[in-house]
């Protein structure tokens, strides 16, 4: 397994079954690496120059969507009990 293999294995295993995580070699060397949330719309692939700016955008995200869940969960709760 080569060493852009291991990394790419060691993502997958990080974050589990919700992302969808591969890289794609550059002609002129390198690679770039992309992630996105499985079933999500295509125009949502994160970009990164390594593994770890990667890991990096997606733990970034996930705290993005967890403060969203937060929010939603909070404004319902203000709308059933009449706050405004």
């Amino acid at each position: 397994m080569s060493t852009t293999d291991g990394q790419a294995a060691a993502l997958r295993a990080k974050h589990g079954e919700r992302w969808k995580i591969w890289y794609v070699p550059l002609a002129l060397g390198g690679y770039t690496w992309c992630a996105r949330i499985l079933g999500d719309d295509l125009r949502n692939v994160i970009h990164a120059d390594t593994a770890e700016h990667l890991d990096e955008h997606i733990r970034l995200r996930e705290e993005d969507l967890a403060a969203d869940a937060r929010l939603s969960y909070e404004a319902a709760r203000d709308l059933d009990s009449g706050d405004h």
